[in-house]
């Protein structure tokens, strides 16, 4: 009686194994697909990418980049600028200028919801009436906007979608024109 029960035994631990087999075949499967799915870009990453696309056929030059973060010195925060080349003939007129947003604002610029870097060297805008009218246009995920020798740059969360590209697009084309 004891042989035939060890045969008994040994016949459902036979039986249990391929299953086990399957089991962990199956485990791995998961385990892979699941890795490469992660790797995919969310539905967000996708619609910056589009985003980013649409800015450059446009001619805007676009470019994963860090400003000050204003609210902890020291720090800087990540985000991506989107610049318009200057045309030849306004890069002799104009200086470096950069304007974050912030809640305070400098006395020389007099521009309400924006802090004047004073590092970036002062340039005093002709119509500061219509700097403020074309800074109000921008969407408000937007951190800093800048205007050096070469571009003029608008730095931005990307929180929004197209109609904001067109935005910061007619006002960066704007601000060239001042």
């Amino acid at each position: 009686m004891i042989e035939i029960r060890y045969e008994l035994i040994t016949f459902y631990e036979v039986e249990s194994t391929p299953s086990m087999t399957t089991l962990i075949i199956v485990c791995a499967i998961i385990l892979i697909l699941g890795s490469s799915l992660w790797i995919l870009p969310s539905p967000r990453q996708r619609a910056q990418m589009k985003l980013r696309r649409e800015a450059m056929m446009k001619g805007l030059q676009v470019k994963l980049t860090k400003v000050k973060d204003l609210e902890y010195p020291g720090e800087e925060v990540h985000c991506i600028a989107y610049r318009l080349p200057r045309q030849p003939k306004s890069v002799a007129k104009n200086k470096t200028w950069m304007l974050y947003r912030h809640s305070e604002s400098n006395d020389e610029l007099r521009i309400p919801g924006w802090l004047y870097d004073r590092h970036a060297g002062l340039y005093r805008f002709d119509d500061v009436q219509a700097v403020l009218t074309l800074l109000a246009q921008l969407p408000e995920d937007v951190i800093a906007v800048e205007g050096s020798i070469g571009t003029l740059s608008v730095y931005w969360n990307e929180q929004g979608d197209s109609d904001d590209l067109v935005t910061i697009m007619r006002v960066l084309t704007e601000l060239q024109a001042l």
